[in-house]
């Protein structure tokens, strides 16, 4: 398989993923889908740096820079959803101020995420970003694509 045929089948698979758990992270952003969501991205920016020669370096720097924010505010939440279950392991009880103070800024957190998917959503990932993820040919050594 030519290696643009194999980097467009990844990519699009990869997106795919994206693109649907963000969709169950908008509908109900618990902490499985969040984590999810997080995965999802990770190995789509993964796809982008492994066939980045092959591909618009512009288009795949805005993917990146949008992905960023919507990482990161995932990452609070999801560090939230892991702070409170750690306390809660350790006996801290469910009614206890620390926890509620979690909870609050988890709620914060949740709106954010929601806000950076939608806006996201908006510029249409699934078509938009899959125009610009079309890979070139490589070029072989004598100069000729492959």
């Amino acid at each position: 398989m030519p290696p643009a045929r194999f980097a467009a089948l990844s990519l699009e698979a990869r997106l795919t993923a994206l693109i649907e758990r963000a969709g169950g992270c908008l509908e109900t952003p618990d902490p499985d889908a969040v984590h999810d969501l997080r995965v999802a991205i990770r190995r789509f920016s993964q796809a982008l740096r492994i066939f980045r020669a092959l591909l618009d370096p512009k288009a795949v720097q805005r993917i990146r820079r949008a992905l960023k924010r919507v990482m990161d505010a995932a990452a609070a939440v999801r560090d939230l959803d892991v702070g409170m279950a750690r306390l809660i392991d350790e006996g801290v009880p469910q009614e206890h101020g620390v926890l509620d103070e979690m909870r609050a800024e988890r709620r914060r957190g949740e709106l954010a995420l929601r806000g950076w998917l939608l806006i996201v959503q908006s510029e249409e990932p699934h078509s938009a970003w899959r125009r610009c993820l079309v890979p070139r040919p490589a070029r072989s050594a004598g100069g000729r694509a492959s």
